[in-house]
């Protein structure tokens, strides 16, 4: 496919009025270069195989990283209309990304809450770019592509490199990792990948994306040998998720009340009942490591620091550092030094509090409600059905693993890309007479089989 197509799609075009500010069916072939080498970046840990170490004392991660922020700097002021109207159908995400930065106020450790909030913002500038100034669809497609260049670099690092793309520490010696420091991550952006490229080629057809059809192959062979389980049910359960999420979200809306009946009490028992030994349990009787890798201890005694530092967090990324105290009192009782919480939501609160923790859950709840409102009017939406499947992966991914407001991440820069189209899609949608059809041009195309997603 020519670069200079990539913005074609099969689907009836719609007015360019009907699209949003910014937006444009077409990208010049030195800019889809740019968003495949930014999305390859974002999407692997090549520049961390490459520099090896603390990403803060290496000068050359550094800087690539930054020329990457100028980047998207430059090319949203170049748009500055669309890039305005964006700003004010995301004020609540924009306030969430700048408050890292406003926590080097209060932080424990200014400079590296400071340091580390600019580059949280400045990879966050490509979601924002991409969903102000790029169509959802072509969107779609790059991250497709991406995801099949990653994985083919993978498993040359695996086959040809086995000193880079297999792990050489711990218990997972020999498995798996490819272009990823962890084979959690291989598993992760893997499973992604795959879920991506199948809600693409079911818009596309094969026969038109045949590039994504080898990546996504190529996905599914890395995603069998990182031997990363949670990611594999992740897949599984998103599979199942497209194949039904018509009925599924069409049930939601009809029966919300009886849903809301039968889960609050659950909730509410789960919360008051079940605690951490229960969890111990359940783990040893399944077969699996009762701390879950040493997760559980780490909790338990994060917990004790966050009620010291409740409302407003120790600062962004302050608290894993060898200069708090409190991370020395951790690694003394664990007996060895963690890096992080492993766990989204625990990391949000020690770091910003519950202010940033309550921002978090409002976001997380209105992702998915714009994005079960949108599906349920347009069902057969690639946009709207990958953002529905992609909030319990976001959830799932955060239960182990940290996420949330992740720098040089495309786990957190695609959370701030999906929310900002879901918001401007919220924005477009105007009911015509004639049809009930998205003002954004991103449909399926009439001309194919419709897939059982109904």
């Amino acid at each position: 496919m020519s670069m200079r197509a990539v913005g074609h799609t099969s689907s009836p075009r719609l007015r360019k009025a009907d699209l949003p500010v910014g937006q444009r069916p077409r990208v010049p072939a030195w800019e889809l270069a740019f968003l495949l080498l930014a999305s390859l970046n974002y999407w692997t840990d090549l520049l961390r195989l490459i520099f090896p170490g603390v990403e803060s004392a290496s000068v050359a991660f550094r800087l690539i990283h930054f020329v990457f922020y100028g980047a998207f700097a430059a090319l949203l002021l170049r748009q500055l209309p669309a890039t305005l109207d964006t700003a004010r159908r995301v004020p609540v995400l924009l306030a969430f990304l700048l408050l890292p930065l406003v926590s080097t106020l209060w932080s424990v450790n200014p400079g590296e809450t400071s340091t580390r909030a600019v580059a949280l913002i400045g990879s966050s500038l490509f979601g924002l770019y991409v969903a102000s100034q790029v169509q959802p669809l072509l969107a779609l497609r790059i991250l497709g592509w991406t995801s099949g260049i990653a994985a083919a670099l993978s498993l040359v690092l695996i086959s040809a490199f086995p000193s880079i793309g297999l792990m050489s520490e711990g218990e997972y010696v020999n498995v798996w990792s490819g272009a990823f420091v962890h084979k959690n991550g291989l598993g992760q952006m893997t499973a992604l990948g795959a879920i991506i490229s199948i809600i693409v080629l079911m818009c596309d057809g094969f026969r038109r994306n045949r590039l994504i059809a080898l990546g996504l192959i190529l996905n599914l062979i890395l995603l069998f040998g990182s031997r990363s389980l949670t990611s594999q049910l992740v897949f599984v359960a998103s599979l199942v998720l497209i194949a039904t999420v018509g009925q599924f979200v069409r049930f939601l809306f009809r029966h919300a009340g009886l849903v809301a009946l039968v889960l609050a009490p659950l909730l509410i028992v789960a919360v008051a009942t079940v605690s951490i030994d229960d969890l111990f349990i359940l783990l040893a009787t399944l077969g699996k490591d009762a701390t879950m890798s040493s997760r559980l201890p780490l909790w338990q005694l994060l917990a004790e620091f966050i009620e010291q530092q409740y409302w407003l967090g120790w600062g962004y990324d302050a608290f894993f550092v060898d200069t708090n105290f409190a991370y020395r009192i951790i690694e003394a009782k664990l007996h060895f030094k963690p890096y992080y919480s492993h766990n989204g939501y625990i990391e949000t609160w020690l770091a910003l509090g519950a202010l940033g923790f309550t921002i978090m859950a409002a976001l997380l709840v209105r992702f998915g409600s714009m994005a079960a409102k949108l599906l349920y009017r347009e069902d057969r939406n690639p946009l709207f059905l990958l953002c529905f499947v992609f909030v319990p992966v976001f959830l799932i991914q955060n239960t182990a693993e940290v996420t949330i407001l992740q720098r040089n991440s495309m786990s957190w820069a695609l959370f701030v890309m999906l929310y900002t189209y879901l918001a401007l899609a919220a924005r477009a949608i105007q009911p015509h007479p004639q049809s009930h059809s998205s003002t954004i041009n991103h449909a399926w195309p009439r001309s194919r089989p419709r897939l059982p997603v109904t």
